[in-house]
C-alpha cells in the first residue's frame, strides 16, 4: 500500500486556523470541545501506557503531531512527560510557546512539517489528535512517524469516521446548527474509516492495533468511551 506523494500543506487549513489563533486557550470558544477531549485522551493514554510503562508518564518522549496551541501538550507536560509538539501554522505555534511560558512549562515548540522533523533521539510516544481527518495522506504520517519511534513505542491519535453518522454530526449538525467549530473545519472526503487507518498501520510494522469509540455530548461539553464508533474514535499501536 504505498502512500501518494505526500504534500506538506497537508496538515491543517492555515487559513481557518489562523482566524482561530486568538482562541486557543478560550475553553468556552471554538476549541472547547478538544478542551473537554483532553479527559478522555489522558486517561486512553495512560491506561495503554500499562502496557510498559507503569501508567507513568514521567520523563517518557513525545512528540504532539499538529500540536495547534498546544491543548494536549500542556497537561502532558505537567504529568512529567518531555513534550516536543510540532505544528505548520506559525499561529498556533507562537500561542502554545506564549502560553507555556505563562505557565512555566518547558515544551519545545517547533513549526515544522512532519516530514522535515528530525531528532537525535527517538520517541517513547507519538500523539496525533484530531489531526489525521485534515491530512492528505495519512500513510506518510505514519511511515514517518515509525521511524522516530523507538521499538514498541506508541502512536496513539483520534479522529473521524467516514460514514453518514459523521456527516451528520461532524458537519452538518456541529458547523450549521450548533457552530460548535467553525465552518470548513472538516471536509468529510478526508474522514478515515477505521479499517483504512489499521491497514497503513499493518503496512508499516505496527501491531497491537486498539480502535475505540469516543461520544461527544455537545449539549453538556463531555466525552465518553463507547463502543460505537462511527463518528469519533481513539486509536493506538505500537512500533514493532
Amino acid at each position: 500500500m504505498k502512500s501518494n506523494k505526500y504534500k506538506k500543506t497537508s496538515l491543517l487549513n492555515n487559513d481557518v486556523f489562523d482566524k482561530l489563533s486568538n482562541e486557543w486557550w478560550d475553553e468556552n470558544g471554538s476549541f472547547k470541545a478538544l478542551h473537554s477531549f483532553n479527559l478522555i485522551r489522558i486517561k486512553y493514554l495512560k491506561n495503554r501506557l500499562l502496557t510498559f510503562s507503569n501508567n507513568s508518564l514521567k520523563n517518557l518522549k513525545i512528540l504532539d503531531v499538529g500540536c495547534g496551541g498546544g491543548i494536549f501538550c500542556e497537561p502532558l507536560a505537567r504529568l512529567g512527560a518531555n513534550i516536543t509538539g510540532i505544528d505548520t501554522n506559525q499561529r498556533a505555534i507562537n500561542v502554545a510557546r506564549d502560553h507555556a511560558k505563562a505557565h512555566q512549562l518547558n515544551i519545545n515548540y517547533q513549526k515544522i512539517d512532519i516530514e522535515d522533523f528530525t531528532s537525535k533521539d527517538k520517541f517513547d510516544i507519538i500523539t496525533c489528535m484530531e489531526v489525521l481527518e485534515h491530512v492528505e495522506d495519512i500513510g506518510q504520517i505514519i511511515s514517518k512517524s515509525k521511524l522516530l519511534l523507538k521499538k514498541n513505542g506508541l502512536f496513539i491519535g483520534s479522529t473521524i469516521n467516514k460514514t453518514l453518522s459523521s456527516f451528520f454530526f461532524a458537519i452538518l449538525l456541529a458547523e450549521k446548527v450548533l457552530k460548535i467549530i467553525p465552518k470548513e473545519t472538516h471536509e468529510w472526503k478526508k474522514f478515515i474509516r477505521p479499517n483504512y487507518l489499521r491497514k497503513h498501520f499493518l503496512y508499516n510494522g505496527f501491531s497491537e492495533i486498539e480502535i475505540d469509540g469516543v461520544l461527544y455530548n455537545p449539549l453538556k461539553n463531555t466525552w465518553k468511551s463507547s463502543k460505537f464508533s462511527k463518528i469519533n474514535y481513539i486509536f493506538s499501536a505500537q512500533n514493532s
